[in-house]
C-alpha cells in the first residue's frame, strides 16, 4: 500500500486551473487594490500572492487531492500560502527589478 503524501502528483488539469486562477487574479485584484493607493509593486505583490495561494490551494485540495487525504488539508493550505507569497515576493521584488536592479 502507498502512503499519502503532503503534495500529490499534479495533473495537467491542475496546472491549467492554477494558471487560469493566477491570470484572472492578476487582472482583477490590482484594480481593487488601486483604491488603497498602494505603490504598484506592493499591489502586484499582494495580488500575485493571493491569486497564487488560491490557485495552489484549490489544486492541492480539490482537483488533485483525493478524499482519503483529508488529514493533509490544513497542511496543504499552509503550503499554498507560503509558496504563493514567497514566489510572489521573488517575482515582484527580486526578479521585477525593485531589489536587484
Amino acid at each position: 500500500m502507498k502512503e499519502s503524501k503532503l503534495i500529490p502528483r499534479i495533473s495537467f488539469k491542475g496546472v491549467l486551473v492554477f494558471l487560469f486562477i493566477l491570470f484572472v487574479g492578476m487582472l482583477v485584484f490590482p484594480t481593487f487594490l488601486s483604491y488603497f493607493q498602494l505603490p504598484d509593486a506592493v499591489s502586484y505583490f499582494i495580488s500575485a500572492g493571493i491569486a497564487a495561494s488560491l490557485g495552489i490551494g484549490i489544486v492541492l485540495t480539490k482537483i488533485d487531492g483525493k478524499a482519503e487525504e483529508k488529514p493533509y488539508f490544513k497542511k496543504r493550505i499552509i503550503v499554498a500560502l507560503l509558496v504563493g507569497f514567497v514566489s510572489s515576493a521573488l517575482m515582484t521584488f527580486v526578479f521585477g527589478g525593485d531589489v536587484i536592479g
